[in-house]
């Protein structure tokens, strides 16, 4: 099979949605042909190139989405490529919804359209909303990265080729190295962190991860007087005045490699996810190959995977139940914190490996050939 993927999300593109395409991608590559075609401006318009198990080719993006769209239909309309392509597939963004549904139906070619977290959330409830629901009823199928959107949009009557794709995570790349360790050891010791709680909160900080209001409850909980926010990746200016105004201790570091990343795992005691709404966080997965205890909402794909036996649970924008669960992780004996971190990972590398994730999708692509049989027939 031969699978036309468009994205907004993959390397050198940085985040969860491109890390997650860059996995699914190569795994889906040790079974099929898939070609890339990547909207980004880090490399010369229709820049192309070789890749193993199929084709790189970097779309040019404009300030105007129209634009960008135009210019990728002249581009693939009469293309070799793509005319051989068996399937579609619209991996999240705006940019997909909106050009990459009405293009398959133009040239003849069955979709798959990927919705991970942001891109539904927000274009639901926005002047998007109608490209959304177009993209929706004329895909093949539906692909969500979490129980919550697939309920979510099977109510709205469009499609019945809605499925459960969860992410993933190759252990394997997370194994532990001294060199890591040690890092961790001498950053604890630079920040003078010995006898500190140190709580993380990881990755691109945007408005749905609630930040200001975990910021908010950790002042009321008996962790303020003794808690350091590690935050490991970008931050907005407004919430870097709100912790000086609460006067909880923090730094920030944008980490520029791996062990850095991982060094700033073994910094935390905990890793907070305070969203309001998500996908799936990647950061719960790599936390959990860490063995590191996590303190998160209930929002969107969070309780596929945490519960209160190997995590620390707080009721969506619900005040007292965050601080009762702030307190709660106080109270609790560092032997317990690990033994729920240790039922996480071991439900994520039973659950949750990149060869259930790549079945899924494989599974998919069988079930649209299957129809497209059918319809000849």
């Amino acid at each position: 099979m031969k699978i036309s993927w468009f994205t907004e999300n993959y390397p050198p593109n940085r985040g969860g949605m491109s890390r997650s395409c860059d996995r699914i991608i190569a795994n889906l590559r040790k079974h099929h042909t898939v070609d890339i075609y990547h909207f980004t401006n880090k490399f010369e318009p229709f820049f192309s190139e070789a890749n193993i198990g199929g084709l790189y080719t970097a779309i040019p993006m404009y300030e105007d989405s129209s634009h960008s769209l135009n210019l990728l239909w002249a581009f693939i309309k009469d293309n070799a490529e793509i005319a051989q392509s068996d399937v579609f597939v619209g991996f999240g963004s705006h940019l997909c919804i909106k050009g990459i549904p009405l293009m398959a139906t133009w040239l003849k070619k069955p979709l798959l359209s990927c919705f991970r977290g942001n891109d539904f959330d927000t274009a639901i409830f926005s002047q998007k909303k109608q490209s959304l629901l177009f993209a929706i009823e004329n895909s093949n199928a539906i692909a969500c990265v979490s129980r919550e959107k697939v309920e979510r949009i099977k109510r709205l009557n469009l499609n019945r080729n809605v499925f459960y794709t969860p992410n993933s995570i190759d252990a394997s790349q997370w194994e532990v190295l001294k060199s890591d360790r040690e890092l961790a050891g001498k950053l604890k010791k630079d920040l003078a962190l010995k006898n500190t709680t140190v709580i993380g909160i990881i990755g691109f900080l945007k408005q749905k991860k609630g930040v200001d209001f975990f910021i908010s409850c950790l002042k009321k909980s008996r962790l303020a007087s003794n808690v350091h926010l590690r935050i490991v990746g970008e931050i907005e200016p407004h919430l870097e005045t709100l912790l000086i105004q609460k006067d909880i201790a923090y730094t920030i570091c944008v980490p520029g490699a791996h062990t850095q990343l991982t060094a700033n795992y073994l910094l935390c005691d905990a890793v907070a996810i305070p969203s309001i709404y998500d996908g799936m966080p990647n950061v719960i997965f790599e936390a959990a190959i860490l063995n590191i205890p996590i303190i998160a909402s209930n929002a969107g794909g969070i309780p596929d995977i945490l519960d209160e036996t190997n995590a620390f649970v707080f009721k969506v924008l619900s005040e007292a139940s965050l601080i009762e669960t702030l307190d709660e992780y106080a109270s609790t004996p560092s032997e317990k914190r690990l033994e729920k971190s240790f039922f996480l990972k071991e439900k994520v590398l039973s659950e949750f490996s990149p060869e259930i994730e790549t079945k899924n999708y494989l599974d998919i692509f069988k079930n649209i050939t299957h129809q497209i049989k059918i319809v000849q027939s």
